[in-house]
């Protein structure tokens, strides 16, 4: 008998974070050996007695984790989920995705087995009556009153399967005492075993439409590939397998199994499962406990010493400590959820918070009402000290990218005029669209105000803009123009400027040999974005690309120092501007790193903090600190000038890297910032640039500062000022 195992891959894990996040939740970690749990679900399905076959398991998971799931899998066919839709949607889509006489069986990625034998043994007793149309179910006898599962009542056992009396949620203390004390009643472990006609016709039969809803959302992109269109999946209910069918159905048995089994669901069960010392505490990695008891601690990093501590659990990360009590798992949740919505802002003040919004807010009012062309059409480069805009200066095209990008950021952070904002954002796609084109594909670099081009010239660097405000718009509006023009420019980068032997990209095209850092950074930016904006992983598969190339060619490791210009080959340019480099793109690469090292658990903290190192210690202005505009290798300032956007990208891999500088850094550095570059200028506008001695030398506001502004502030933002 062949049996197709189903993994339902969707948990999230949250009460064992910090060792489960959003972005690897708990069935990707090693929390019991050294294994993932997923890796251990589909590992104890292979046996050689047994009275059935195994084929490759599908998989159904989140969009967000292809790129894990292909990892600890390889050989699993997919359905990739946009979001959540809990149980039934996902079994429906396995038994869509599958034959009707196929045998499937159905079960979670992150539950612990420790005696896969009984377990298999339980699925040769369950094949006969799943193949005569009943639904099985497998239920775990209860050792205690535990009051975190679900729970089957059941009649005694003839020829080892159970008739289901009811599903039960999960119960008070109290009830689950009284469940333990009759002997009638099982934890629901959340394992089926059916055909998959006879679970579409239990969906048909008790929850009618599901499977109409899912099968209209479903599309498949090839032979074990599967995904969802996410507007039709959103329409999906959302709803358990056990409220839309098994507490309905009469065709269900259990089968009783004794396999050592555990979901997980929290510390208190990886302490269960660990070794104890004789002070039953359970340690992993580095750690050193005195007069202790009853302590669950791990570290995947520092070393961790304690003394004096009873019933606790101690998680310690690369950059995250946390400390709670060992039965308090919605102390966990909420620490957790308080930790992950403000992650860039602990340690950093509420004033300086309603400061920063204070600061973008007016920059998108005076921004919106004075930086767009009404009569001709397209942003201003500039205004003037006074706050009027420049509307005769040519106008480049990653400048109108910048504003798109940044207009459908105010809508998205909850700036009061969301569809003056939208507006902007409409009016600024179509003039990429039109006036901004070259005759013979890509965008030209820059145009005069009437429309007419002046700068022929497609850059690498205009057209990375042009996919981070596609990116941006996507994401807020879900604007088809906007991911038609970011898709035409990725092709049109590769088409023309890829260098597909050594990697990387030509700062233009038709044979152009230079090349540049910073154009590579804001693609890897813009890769980012788009991943933000669709949780597609094929975005994280460019990105990779850039982060390759930082690593293997940017970064000069002997001088910790990001070079700048490059020769074709990826030798440094032969004249000055090959010795050069920018404290603010020091800053700007190790905050983009630590955004891709957040989304991927790479880890280039050592890159990162030798950037950060070198712009504080040789690339800021004796005189008033801030950083400067460009620096030699040889640590000589070549440009002592400094402009407001290192500024800004200094404030913000504070946030990424808060140990990086003393406590408070962020909070003196945003009060310093604002003394001499806001406060002597009309709201929403700002001083571009001072001199070694402090004092201004802008002749003008730039418009291309706003986009330095969002990326800065919009993650420090007071929640409640946000939109979701």
């Amino acid at each position: 008998m062949h049996i197709k195992p189903v993994i339902l891959c969707g948990g999230a894990g949250t009460r064992l974070w910090p060792l489960s996040t959003p972005e690897k939740p708990k069935q990707f970690q090693a929390l019991v050996g050294s294994d993932s749990m997923i890796a251990l679900t589909a590992e104890r399905l292979k046996a050689d007695r047994t009275a059935f076959t195994l084929s490759s398991p599908l998989i159904v998971g989140s969009q967000q984790h292809e790129t894990l799931l292909r990892r600890e899998l390889p050989d699993a066919a997919l359905i990739l989920e946009p979001f959540g839709r809990n149980s039934a949607p996902a079994i429906a889509a396995a038994c869509l995705c599958s034959a009707p006489e196929d045998l499937l069986l159905v079960l979670p990625a992150d539950h612990h087995i420790a005696q896969p034998e009984a377990f298999l043994k339980a699925i040769e007793t369950g094949v006969a009556p799943a193949l005569n149309g009943t639904i099985m179910t497998f239920g775990i006898r209860p050792d205690h009153a535990a009051t975190g599962y679900g729970y089957i009542q059941a009649l005694p056992p003839e020829h080892g399967v159970c008739q289901v009396s009811r599903f039960v949620e999960k119960p008070d203390a109290e009830t689950a005492a009284a469940y333990l004390a009759t002997g009638e009643y099982y934890w629901n472990a959340g394992i089926f075993l059916f055909t998959a006609k006879t679970m579409m016709a239990a969906l048909d039969t008790h929850q009618p439409g599901l499977l109409e809803q899912v099968s209209a959302a479903l599309q498949q992109s090839a032979a074990t590939l599967w995904h969802f269109d996410e507007a039709e999946f959103a329409g999906v209910t959302n709803i358990s397998i056990d409220y839309a069918v098994m507490e309905h159905t009469e065709k269900v048995g259990l089968i009783p199994v004794d396999m050592g089994w555990s979901d997980l669901g929290g510390y208190e069960a990886l302490w269960a499962l660990g070794t104890k010392t004789a002070e039953q505490n359970v340690l992993r990695g580095p750690v050193i406990l005195d007069n202790s008891q009853g302590v669950f601690a791990r570290s995947d990093g520092p070393h961790i010493s304690a003394s004096g501590l009873k019933n606790l659990v101690i998680i310690a990360g690369e950059d995250q400590v946390m400390v709670a009590p060992m039965g308090d798992a919605e102390a966990i949740k909420r620490l957790g959820k308080a930790s992950q919505a403000g992650r860039l802002t602990h340690g950093l003040s509420h004033g300086t918070r309603i400061e920063a919004k204070k600061l973008l807010w007016d920059a998108f009012d005076r921004w919106a009402r004075s930086g767009w062309d009404a009569t001709r059409s397209g942003f201003v480069e500039s205004l003037s000290l006074d706050g009027q805009p420049n509307i005769d200066l040519p106008r480049r095209v990653r400048v109108q990218a910048r504003q798109i990008f940044s207009f459908s950021e105010a809508c998205r952070l909850g700036w009061p005029h969301p569809e003056q904002a939208r507006q902007l954002v409409v009016a600024g796609l179509d003039y990429l669209n039109t006036t901004c084109r070259h005759g013979t594909g890509g965008w030209v670099h820059e145009i005069a105000p009437d429309g007419q081009p002046l700068d022929g010239t497609r850059g690498l660097y205009d057209h990375a803009f042009i996919i981070l405000a596609g990116a941006a718009a996507w994401r807020s509006f879900q604007m088809p123009l906007a991911k038609q023009l970011a898709d035409e420019a990725l092709a049109f980068i590769d088409a023309e400027m890829r260098d597909p032997d050594i990697g990387g990209y030509a700062d233009g095209m038709f044979g152009e040999t230079n090349r540049r850092a910073n154009p590579h950074m804001h693609l890897l930016e813009a890769f980012l974005e788009w991943h933000d904006a669709t949780g597609d992983a094929i975005w994280l598969d460019r990105a990779r690309e850039i982060v390759t190339i930082f690593e293997s060619d940017l970064f000069v490791p002997d001088q910790d120092m990001l070079r700048e210009h490059f020769v074709g080959d990826w030798r440094a340019a032969p004249d000055a501007s090959g010795r050069l480099f920018e404290p603010g793109h020091h800053y700007e690469w190790a905050s983009l790193l630590a955004a891709f090292d957040h989304k991927t658990r790479r880890d280039t903290r050592s890159w990162r903090h030798r950037l950060i190192r070198r712009a504080d210690q040789n690339g800021c202005s004796p005189r008033h600190g801030f950083a400067v505009n460009e620096v030699d290798m040889d640590g000589t300032l070549r440009n002592p000038n400094s402009r407001i956007w290192p500024q800004l990208e200094a404030f913000r891999t504070r946030l990424w890297h808060p140990g990086s500088a003393a406590p408070g850094t962020a909070d003196r550095g945003f009060k310093a910032l604002k003394a001499v570059y806001f406060d002597r200028m009309p709201a929403g506008t700002w001083i571009d640039e001072i001199d070694e001695n402090g004092q201004s030398i802008a002749g003008a506001v730039p418009a291309s500062i706003l986009y330095h502004l969002v990326t800065a502030f919009r993650d420090v933002l007071p929640a409640e000022d946000t939109a979701s």
